[in-house]
């Protein structure tokens, strides 16, 4: 065999096996057919996350109270920066992965059976095989026109109106950095709330902010029909119309398995997506699977551990995926984390009672412990910002069974967002130092 393992794709669920494996001593191929970091580094996280903290940055002082002054962005400079950017991270993987011995190869692996992949004349073989070639925007029919993220998060102009199909985190985290950023903004969801699937609770700061932002959000609203007439206009389910200057459709990812020969190992499949057991095997012997492909929330981080889990596997290993506590964040304003079992009793510390909160003029929001009858830690959320910086105290603490009280002794700095996290502990078993609950 040429190779130890050869991996289809280089997200964060390819590349990260590739570095492990080759830290580990095996001989690894790599193939990308676009560019290495695939979505995430290139097209997704990264940028989206990089156009949130321009809009946030701007918005930020035009709404600080004494800030006197105009300002203007040049979107096609600023693009110019972020691809620059992006192309250190991705060089940056590029070149861990070639340190550690791995092969990479450019162009479409197509799977000939489940020791050897061809890319063009060129064949492979290998031992074992990872599969890990994400996912792609869904898409609707008769809405071909509108942009996906890869487009909106290349625009070299602001738009002056923006209509946004679907809600969801996506929706919501471009929807709100585009307002910021002088744009009208419609967000049109099918379901009753924005952000399905979050209890609407921990969803309500973020509609405050929403509106102060003066975003119109239409729920359980469908769009029928898009048409280009001097922009867009988009038919809606309620009779109306919506018209913008862009239209940008997010309403989910589907995983790829097509177009690279996957039917040629026959595989089980869990619906549309690639079956495999706690230990990312799929149902062929050495045929791995980890990422967006193989199910679960579509998550960089997931990723990342999933491939510690192969490397560790196709090592001899026999390690298990253990998701007891999966951190979610949505970069909305404020943003979103939360992690654990978020049902049963909690105790809530306000935003509003954190200095460093009100220093950043920012009240909009909450800190969150789910506990036990004994005060162990069983989930937390956090809605604030920089909130995504702190979930994962609270993921360790869900992973490690601590008691809220081991959080409330802990030493926070002051002042900051994080000792938030401190005071609601606090509360659990006694009462906060900065708040006092009601009775």
């Amino acid at each position: 065999m040429d190779f130890d393992a050869i991996i289809i794709g280089s997200g964060p669920g390819g590349y990260a096996t590739a570095i492990r494996l080759g830290q580990k001593g095996k001989k690894v191929l790599l193939i990308e057919k676009d560019k290495i970091g695939g979505e995430c580094l290139n097209y997704g996280c990264i940028p989206s996350k990089a156009l949130i903290e321009l809009a946030s940055s701007m918005h930020y002082l035009k709404t600080i109270p004494g800030f006197k002054g105009d300002m203007s962005i040049d979107l096609a400079s600023w693009q110019e920066w972020k691809w620059g950017m992006i192309g250190r991270l991705t060089g940056g993987v590029e070149t861990l992965c070639k340190s550690y011995g791995v092969q990479i190869e450019r162009g479409t692996g197509t799977i000939i059976d489940r020791n050897t992949v061809s890319i063009g004349d060129k064949r492979f073989t290998s031992e074992n095989l990872v599969i890990a070639t994400g996912s792609s925007p869904v898409k609707l029919p008769g809405m071909d026109i509108a942009m996906q993220n890869r487009d909106i998060l290349d625009l070299r102009e602001i738009p002056k109106s923006l209509a946004i199909i679907g809600g969801g985190y996506i929706g919501v985290e471009l929807g709100t950095a585009f307002a910021k950023l002088g744009t009208t903004v419609t967000i049109i969801e099918m379901m009753d709330q924005i952000l399905p699937g979050v209890d609407k609770d921990i969803t309500r700061p973020v509609s405050r902010t929403l509106r102060d932002l003066s975003v119109e959000v239409l729920t359980s609203t469908k769009v029928e029909s898009i048409k280009e007439e001097n922009g867009y206009v988009l038919h809606l389910s309620s009779g109306s119309d919506v018209k913008a200057d862009k239209v940008l459709l997010t309403v989910g990812r589907i995983p790829n398995t097509s177009g690279f020969g996957l039917e040629n190992l026959g595989l089980e499949m869990d619906g549309k997506f690639i079956k495999t057991d706690t230990g990312k095997r799929t149902s062929i012997e050495g045929v791995y699977a980890l990422g967006d492909v193989s199910g679960g929330p579509m998550l960089a981080h997931k990723a990342f551990y999933e491939a510690e889990v192969v490397a560790e596997n196709i090592c001899g290993q026999n390690s298990v995926v253990d998701y007891h506590a999966m951190p979610f964040v949505i970069y909305s304003d404020p943003e979103i984390s939360y992690t654990g079992d978020i049902s049963g009793e909690f105790e809530n510390f306000p935003l509003g009672a954190n200095g460093r909160a009100l220093g950043m003029n920012s009240s909009n929001g909450f800190y969150r412990i789910y506990f036990d009858k004994s005060g162990t830690v069983m989930g937390s959320a956090v809605v604030a910002p920089h909130s995504s910086e702190m979930i994962g105290e609270m993921t360790l603490a869900v992973e490690s069974g601590l008691n809220a009280m081991d959080i409330g002794l802990t030493i926070h700095p002051h002042p900051t967002i994080s000792e938030g996290l401190m005071e609601v502990a606090q509360g659990v078993y006694s009462k906060p130092l900065h708040f006092k609950p009601r009775d």
